[in-house]
Formats: structure tokens, C-alpha cells, sequence
């Protein structure tokens, strides 16, 4: 196998939507969970739980509409 065929798997592999859903969840945990649960400024928890909020919220609301379309 030839270096680039080589190359151009390996891309093809990370961009499967597998390792793009735990690349995501792997950022948004460091990025906003940790920090709402550890973080010892108050300021930084209460932004990053609020951040937290938003983004679950958005969830919910993409599952339920989902749950709608499924039902259909």
C-alpha cells in the first residue's frame, strides 16, 4: 500500500460519523462540563452551567422533534 492510499483511509476513517459524535461529545465535556462542575471561580461554574443548559435544552428539543417524525 502506498503511503498516500494510506493517508486517504486514515482520513476517510476520521471522518466517519462515529468519531465525529465522540470528537463533539469528547470537546463539549471538556469545554463545558468540566468546568461547570470543578471550576473553583464561581463565575466560571455558573457560565459554563448556564452553557450547559442551552446546549441540553437544544437537545431535548431535537429529540422531541425527532420523536414527532418517528410517530408519523
Amino acid at each position: 500500500m502506498l503511503f498516500a492510499d494510506a493517508v486517504r483511509t486514515g482520513a476517510v476513517a476520521l471522518s466517519s460519523p462515529g468519531v465525529v459524535v465522540l470528537v463533539v461529545f469528547l470537546l463539549l465535556y471538556l469545554g463545558v462540563v468540566l468546568p461547570a462542575v470543578w471550576s473553583r471561580r464561581s463565575q466560571r461554574r455558573h457560565a459554563a452551567a448556564r452553557v450547559l443548559e442551552l446546549i441540553l435544552g437544544q437537545l431535548l428539543l431535537v429529540l422531541r422533534v425527532l420523536a414527532g417524525l418517528l410517530r408519523r
